[in-house]
């Protein structure tokens, strides 16, 4: 997998003249997601990706790139490479800590730079979409200062209305305090199981949808009308207040 940032050849962004909704998710591949954790994210991804294909508008307007954070973090999948193939590569699991801070920031380096090559093609698109899941904390070398500068980087953004946040935790163990400060709009952080990834994936691939066809705003992705108790706000309550809000 390429470890690039930027670098995009013209190829990479298709013939399309649709406005691009840019989407890099931020995948938590460490030690705790072995075995049915991954095995459930891997079958929603590749649901997530027959979905976009499936509908003719988000087929030539979604952008997505995948970033993994597991020991190491890796640009797993670039942009403009999703639509070249019937399917992606599965992601497997590693024994390693859990960098969540840098892989935050390569996101951000990579939607930057994605930006950036729009502007030279003359191509508009919407809100990026950040789409961080993880079952864990902060762990290994610096983690903690890189994660304290991915949540100032995100919440600038954020506040300036260029990013879109999905900050996810699944399970019991996930750091949601942490995960609350990635967002300064979404009142908490979005609670899952490992048996919800299914149900994760068809509310992205149908809220991409929504947004491309502007049927849906930014602002409804954060539910902003709603204060939920405790420490996160479980996937189907989120899920239920998104539609009472439209």
């Amino acid at each position: 997998m390429s470890n690039e940032v930027g670098g995009f050849s013209k190829s990479d962004f298709g013939s399309s003249t649709r406005r691009r909704l840019p989407i890099c998710f931020c995948l938590d591949i460490s030690g705790s997601m072995t075995g049915y954790p991954i095995e459930q994210l891997n079958d929603g991804l590749q649901s997530f990706f027959a979905s976009i294909r499936d509908n003719e508008e988000t087929k030539s307007s979604a952008d997505i790139a995948i970033i993994t954070f597991g020991g190491s973090v890796d640009i797993f999948l670039p942009f403009g490479k999703s639509g070249q193939d019937s399917s992606i590569p599965r992601l497997q699991a590693t024994t390693s800590l859990t960098p969540i801070g840098e892989g935050i920031l390569t996101a951000l380096e990579l939607l930057n730079a994605r930006k950036e090559g729009y502007k030279e093609m003359g191509i508009k698109y919407y809100q990026p979409w950040l789409v961080v899941i993880t079952d864990g904390a902060p762990q290994g070398p610096n983690a903690l200062e890189n994660m304290e500068k991915a949540i100032e980087a995100v919440r600038e953004l954020e506040d300036n209305d260029k990013l879109v946040v999905f900050n996810i935790g699944v399970g019991s163990s996930a750091d949601f305090p942490m995960l609350q400060r990635l967002s300064g709009k979404r009142e908490k952080p979005i609670s899952i199981s490992t048996a919800q990834f299914g149900k994760l994936f068809a509310f992205l691939g149908s809220s991409s949808s929504s947004v491309v066809s502007n049927s849906m705003s930014n602002d409804a992705l954060y539910n902003l009308n709603t204060e939920p108790e405790g420490n996160a706000m479980a996937m189907d309550d989120f899920f239920k207040a998104i539609q009472e809000s439209q």
